[in-house]
């Protein structure tokens, strides 16, 4: 397996000839420091992927990048910045959370957990039977998680690719929200940029802030989720009510 690991160095050089400017190759370099090579490395060592391919999107606390595995598959590759100040304000999403008590004090730490916070919802809403990407490793700042695109194209959320059929889309989508629901999670953040339209089905993303029962903000959570559903699906279909959301 040794000889098939690309060398890091080389892998990220190869990254930054791939796009032009200087803004791609400052947020390669911010998101590469020296902590998150050596945790890449030991990926690459465990054989979860073999490559970095391109970077499919860009958010406040991290970076998602289009992996392959060594037999080729497609991956999706989620590296939370360890040098962003952004997690400040994440910290109530975190305490009070039942499953992460001892999280640590300082701003590392509680980046890792940050990422075991986002596989661990994923894994959940998936065994409930929600549209969520299927989780397949973390460690330390990394989610590694089933690629949602064709290619290297990743497909848009509703935001940018409206459904053809809206009210049957919905349908899917609530059925997805149920599923979560069901195993008492609040997603927290859910809105028309973290909901996927791959190929009319909806795929729920983003799940890193969701909360169990029994932390403070759970029921607050689901209440605006709703409210932010009802607020943008109303646009796209005239005759909805409320009680959809409920």
């Amino acid at each position: 397996m040794q000889n098939k690991i690309q060398d890091i160095d080389w892998a990220l050089s190869k990254l930054k000839k791939s796009n032009r400017g200087k803004e791609w190759q400052k947020t390669v370099d911010d998101v590469f420091d020296e902590t998150t090579l050596r945790n890449i490395q030991q990926l690459f060592n465990r054989g979860v992927f073999g490559t970095i391919e391109n970077m499919i999107a860009t958010g406040k606390e991290a970076n998602l990048f289009r992996a392959k595995t060594f037999d080729g598959r497609n991956r999706a590759v989620k590296i939370y910045r360890l040098n962003t100040a952004t997690f400040r304000k994440l910290n109530p999403y975190i305490e009070g959370d039942p499953r992460f008590r001892n999280i640590g004090n300082s701003p590392r730490d509680r980046v890792f957990t940050w990422a075991q916070k986002e596989y661990k919802n994923l894994y959940a809403m998936k065994a409930a039977g929600a549209e969520v990407p299927q989780p397949f490793h973390v460690y330390k700042n990394i989610v590694v998680m089933q690629y949602m695109g064709w290619r290297y194209r990743p497909y848009p959320p509703v935001r940018e690719l409206p459904p053809q059929d809206p009210m049957d889309f919905l349908d899917q989508l609530i059925e997805s929200i149920k599923a979560y629901r069901s195993k008492n999670l609040s997603h927290g953040d859910l809105s028309e940029y973290n909901i996927l339209n791959v190929r009319e089905k909806p795929y729920i993303i983003d799940v890193g802030q969701a909360v169990p029962k029994g932390h403070p903000m759970y029921d607050e959570l689901h209440k605006r989720d709703m409210k932010n559903m009802y607020r943008y699906w109303k646009k796209q279909i005239r005759e909805l009510e409320k009680e959809v959301f409920d």
